[in-house]
């Protein structure tokens, strides 16, 4: 599924050429999608960004005008008044289809305004653009599949109720709401990515938050879509810039937990600490992985707290008490991943393999849980929805980080019998390739680089797939050979920078050994 964007986006990396003072992470690398051809645009392209759907305001403005009321009494909308104005707008217009779109949205109403809200943001998120707003074939997420039907419906609505007139007309107020946001929202991004000293992101997957003034206020409605994770949220009475930073901590991690499950299997005793915490909800009782994942982020946020170290503690001891059984401990370790050089990607495992059972056992002994929590303008996530494949991909990298080279062999062998997505067996051969090269199997390692790159899992992989093959024919005494696979790294577009410098460095080398040679 590809999303296509509004006219008006703001990359966050491209709006802030220069980094806030307080934070040492630099801008992901990003490009500022241009007015046409949206459909075409790369989704391997790692784009952090804040903007407007299209679809996402033309599935508002449709429940809007089918009887979604929830918020209309909040004050905040005589701020924000575009929501009211598309409702009286909508009211004055001849629709015919009307009558079946309120029979439709009533009979999907959840029990509560953020579930009844939710569901058609999910649909907005994995449908196509106006006009058609077809969804994906194949499986759909759980909440938008039994709103098959409303892609038609839209469909219709939108060209009834001349839609792309009410939106073309609402760009300016939309402009002026995320002129208001971006500033506090991209310095808390960058903040959260100095700390994890993440320069780049994931390659391939995207972090991206949408605006949107026809819902009701104080919504922050997180998705993830295996590559994609959303934020989408509506005018607040308090700020959410830190519920946003906790979903980008969230998108960072998420493939972490996937990475190192075993790992963190190991400590999956503790589980039953949370299931005794009243107020936690079901998703993180439900799922440790989940649960882990929350608790990293809640250490983060009170390292990040720019206040002494007695409202820390107080911040740590009440997530604690709220069920996020493994917050001290992680503050604990916290102070000793700042003090040392890696990423936070690479020290992940370690803040993992230090937990202590027996020791955290003891600590959750004395922990008084509260029965309940004030409502949060934040819920938790669903899941992660990930394929089968690719959560063995990321347990298999995990594995082989780890040096734990069978184990990650078994793994990404069983990846190709998953799959026969050749992208994700691209990526099984190159982790095989490279397991080859650790064990000094040579022509393994070069029949591996060479499927890696006939299956071109993605440009940067493919890119070092090349690399590797140079090196390995220059090893082997072949300079012209070396020469030509160092060239073909350096014509990958979308070549990572040190893929880049490996094959210049490469390329000198084989170049000035041919030259020996003749």
């Amino acid at each position: 599924m590809i999303h296509r964007f509004a006219a008006i986006t703001l990359s966050l990396a491209a709006l802030l050429t220069a980094q806030p003072a307080h934070t040492t992470a630099q801008a992901a690398h990003t490009q500022i999608p241009k007015p046409e051809g949206h459909a075409q645009q790369a989704r391997s392209t790692g784009e952090n960004e804040f903007s407007v759907s299209q679809t996402l305001f033309s599935t508002l403005a449709a429940i809007n005008a089918a009887g979604y009321n929830a918020g209309l009494d909040s004050p905040l909308n005589q701020s924000f008044k575009l929501r009211q104005q598309v409702r009286d707008e909508l009211a004055k217009r001849n629709i015919a289809c009307l009558a079946q779109l309120k029979e439709f949205y009533a009979a999907h109403r959840k029990a509560s305004s953020a579930a009844d809200l939710g569901q058609y943001i999910s649909f907005a998120l994995v449908a196509g653009d106006a006009p058609g707003f077809e969804l994906p074939s194949g499986e759909l997420p759980p909440d938008v599949e039994p709103l098959r039907d409303f892609s038609g419906l839209l469909a219709r609505f939108y060209k009834e109720a001349n839609l792309k007139d009410l939106w073309n007309r609402s760009q300016q107020a939309y402009a002026a709401v995320i002129s208001e946001y971006q500033d506090p929202v991209i310095d808390s991004l960058f903040e959260a990515n100095g700390y994890l000293r993440n320069p780049s992101g994931y390659l391939g997957r995207r972090f991206q938050i949408y605006l949107d003034l026809l819902g009701a206020p104080d919504q922050v409605q997180v998705r993830s879509y295996r590559d994609d994770y959303f934020v989408v949220i509506t005018p607040a009475s308090t700020p959410v810039v830190d519920e946003i930073r906790d979903a980008y901590l969230a998108y960072i991690l998420d493939p972490l937990s996937f990475k190192y499950s075993d790992a963190i299997k190991q400590k999956k005793t503790l589980q039953k600490y949370a299931l005794d915490a009243p107020a936690l909800d079901l998703a993180y009782k439900d799922d440790f992985s989940l649960l882990v994942t929350k608790c990293m982020i809640k250490a983060i946020d009170s390292r990040l707290l720019h206040t002494g170290a007695e409202n820390r503690d107080a911040f740590v001891n009440e997530a604690m008490r709220e069920g996020f059984i493994l917050t001290a401990a992680f503050a604990d370790f916290l102070p000793r991943y700042e003090k040392q050089p890696d990423a936070f990607k690479l020290y992940y495992p370690t803040l993992i393999n230090d937990i202590d059972v027996k020791r955290e056992e003891k600590r959750l002994k004395n922990i008084q849980f509260v029965q309940s929590m004030p409502p949060k303008v934040i819920a938790a996530p669903a899941k992660m929805e990930i394929d089968p494949a690719e959560a063995a991909l990321e347990s298999a990298e995990g594995l082989y980080e780890q040096g734990d080279y069978e184990n990650a062999r078994k793994t990404f062998k069983q990846v190709l019998e998953q799959t026969t997505d050749k992208s994700m067996q691209g990526r099984a051969y190159y982790g095989l390739a490279r397991i080859a090269v650790h064990e000094n199997k040579t022509d393994d390692a070069v029949a591996l680089f060479e499927r890696t790159a006939e299956f071109n899992p993605n440009p940067p992989i493919t890119a070092w797939a090349h690399v590797y093959l140079g090196r390995l024919a220059l090893a082997a005494g072949h300079p012209e050979k070396a020469t030509d696979q160092f060239k073909a790294a350096l014509a990958i577009d979308g070549a990572s920078a040190m893929a880049r410098e490996a094959a210049e460095k490469g390329l000198q080398t084989s170049s000035s050994t041919g030259d020996k040679q003749q």
